[in-house]
């Protein structure tokens, strides 16, 4: 439900929660949880795009390294995207969004790599090692924290806005 129109007091904002009622507060739970499978097209898009344009150009690690930095960036232009259409009302929930969006992609991640493409463990545990130049763990970390920056400062915008 958003605010009747003309009222939202800046047409860039998204002024629905301040009418939602509970129900409608939980509701966003089930947009998240959805949001995530952008996230996993985009990371699957980026790869795609490393895996034929970048990496060829760049050699392997340079490619993974940018592809690393694209998807973060990709991350937080989709999730201040979707927080815009549907915010998450507290704090907590965004942490709670970040927590299951990383069991989410973790469960992805190597389900996909140890069961269908038979992987092992080790091969699969190399995007993480930052000795060898990976920074592949900077995105789990991201997919946690992503959604409460996004909200804090979307807030904080919002609070600004007003005075």
């Amino acid at each position: 439900m958003a605010w009747p129109s003309g009222l939202c007091p800046d047409p860039r904002w998204t002024c629905s929660l301040w009418f939602m009622n509970a129900k409608e507060r939980r509701a966003p739970w089930r947009t998240w949880l959805l949001g995530w499978f952008g996230m996993l097209a985009l990371a699957l898009l980026n790869g795609a795009f490393r895996a034929v344009v970048t990496q060829p150009l760049l050699g392997e690690t340079t490619a993974r390294a940018l592809a690393t930095v694209i998807l973060l960036a990709a991350l937080t232009g989709y999730v201040w995207w979707l927080h815009r259409r549907r915010p998450i009302p507290t704090e907590r929930q965004a942490w709670a969004t970040g927590l299951a969006w990383l069991a989410m992609t973790l469960t992805f991640e190597f389900g996909w790599g140890g069961l269908v493409e038979g992987l092992p463990w080790a091969t699969m545990l190399a995007d993480y090692d930052v000795t060898a130049g990976r920074i592949w763990v900077l995105v789990p970390i991201w997919i946690v924290l992503v959604p409460v920056i996004v909200r804090r400062t979307q807030t904080a915008v919002h609070l600004t806005d007003v005075g």
